[in-house]
């Protein structure tokens, strides 16, 4: 929740010529998860510099890598700004298919500039289609709200498919085999694929072409493959796999720490030291702004951050209720103030209607030491209040030794040994049900295949390790 940071990271950004205002570029960054600073973004930079050249528009790009493990790419007008996620980022395998990626939103860029009276407000994305379908903690569907705000979602099937063209047309120039557009297109397929089948959602590849925002991306790939297939190509173009999988070593994946992340049923921001375990059975949702946790029947909490002394408790955890109650009928209960695993709390419980029921509502405000201070807003059933009490008293400091054991999730590339399996890869994987064809969707194995003795591949590991 990067919201309870409060701290915006400088973003250093050269501007090139007829590019988009610099507040609108950091609004736009700021909110689709800020700007990933690693060393991968350099690498990124490096690599969309090459294809920009190639594409005749050397110097006048700036190409950012968003923090979110939403999978998608797309670039913003007036200018040439490329817009990249970690979570895209994670799931290829080559620079070859980076390359792709950034020359088909070159080449929308170029195609822009051929039209720009009639485009100017249009927003592409290479994933576009896929960020709707994706389930990864909300972040997809406010991903898409955002992008749709500024345009549309995408320009036409031909408009995809000129960029495709362009890209192709791009990639031999820099140095790169045009086959990584195949590739990365056949990444996206199985990772929407797999997305699907982890959420029991039962529509992958069952929506017509032409009620989608891009085409289906089976028919970008055999598109892609027909042209590959048909142009006579320098020799030396390589997918550069190992220069790619050593630059994205290390690279964050899933929730970023700096964001605090969900493990299991617990939430936990090791920059803030802060912890609290949700109901079991109840879902977490980490987003920007808040904390979601959702559970049946209606029953939901929210918590944020904010600023209150110990003092001004009562008004905080008040206007924390009210921003959710507004005008509503309701009723306020005395607040109470008491003490839980050392913080001062004040809790603030409330009747109101929702959908002409009656709710439980309750705020739970929490501070920590000077202005610094948290909050719960729980809704439950009339007369179910207490669902969220054993939540509500697991709110507490993480130790020291907590704060440096919990580092997040990384992308760890592995030397495949001989006698090594995709199974026994994958068992080095955090558990959960469906690693083995995480792995394999990571590495763009088929279900069974295995990897080739020599060969590096990615595995996910918790941060401390």
């Amino acid at each position: 929740m990067k919201a309870l940071i409060g701290i915006v990271a400088a973003l250093a950004v050269a501007m090139p010529a007829a590019a988009q205002p610099a507040r609108e570029h950091l609004d736009l960054v700021a909110s689709l998860g800020g700007e990933y600073l690693g060393p991968q973004a350099d690498y990124v930079q490096g690599v969309g510099e090459r294809m920009a050249q190639a594409a005749g528009m050397r110097r006048r790009c700036v190409f950012t890598v968003l923090n979110s493990e939403v999978v998608n790419a797309f670039t913003a007008p007036p200018g040439c700004y490329v817009y990249i996620t970690r979570g895209l980022l994670s799931i290829m395998n080559s620079e070859a298919e980076l390359a792709g990626v950034l020359g088909h939103e070159l080449g929308h860029v170029a195609a822009q500039h051929a039209r720009r009276q009639e485009q100017a407000e249009q927003i592409t994305g290479l994933a576009a289609a896929l960020v709707g379908a994706a389930t990864k903690s909300g972040a997809a569907g406010k991903l898409a709200g955002r992008i749709g705000k500024l345009g549309t979602l995408g320009y036409s099937r031909s408009q995809e498919y000129e960029a495709d063209q362009l890209a192709l047309g791009y990639m031999p120039l820099a140095g790169y085999a045009p086959e990584g557009l195949t590739r990365v297109l056949g990444d996206l397929q199985r990772e929407d694929e797999f997305n699907a089948r982890t959420s029991g959602r039962s529509d992958a590849g069952g929506t017509p072409v032409w009620a989608r925002t891009h085409p289906l991306t089976t028919d970008r790939i055999q598109r892609v493959e027909a042209q590959v297939a048909k142009t006579s190509l320098a020799e030396g173009l390589g997918l550069e796999e190992e220069p790619y999988l050593t630059a994205i070593n290390g690279l964050p994946y899933s929730d970023d720490p700096a964001q605090g992340f969900v493990r299991g049923g617990s939430y936990v921001h090791p920059a803030l030291g802060i912890r609290f375990d949700a109901p079991r059975g109840f879902a977490l949702t980490n987003e920007a702004e808040a904390v979601k946790i959702v559970g049946p029947g209606g029953t939901l909490a929210e918590f944020t951050g904010g600023r209150a002394t110990a003092r001004q408790l009562d008004r905080f955890a008040h206007q924390s209720l009210m921003r959710v109650i507004q005008q509503g009928r309701h009723e306020l209960d005395p607040a109470e103030r008491t003490v839980i695993n050392g913080l001062d709390v004040v809790i603030l419980p409330a009747r109101a209607f929702s959908g002409g029921r009656p709710v439980d509502l309750v705020s739970v405000a929490y501070s920590l030491g000077g202005e610094e201070a948290y909050s719960f807003i729980a809704m439950t059933p009339a007369g179910q209040a207490a669902t969220f009490d054993a939540m509500f008293n697991s709110f507490r400091r993480l130790s020291d030794r907590e704060r440096r054991t919990f580092g997040g999730k990384r992308i760890a590339i592995t030397t495949v040994k001989s006698g090594d399996t995709s199974e026994s890869l994958a068992a080095l994987m955090p558990p959960e049900r469906d690693r083995l064809a995480r792995f394999e969707m990571l590495n763009g194995l088929q279900p069974g295949e295995q990897p080739r003795p020599g060969s590096r591949v990615k595995v996910v590991v918790d941060g401390r390790r």
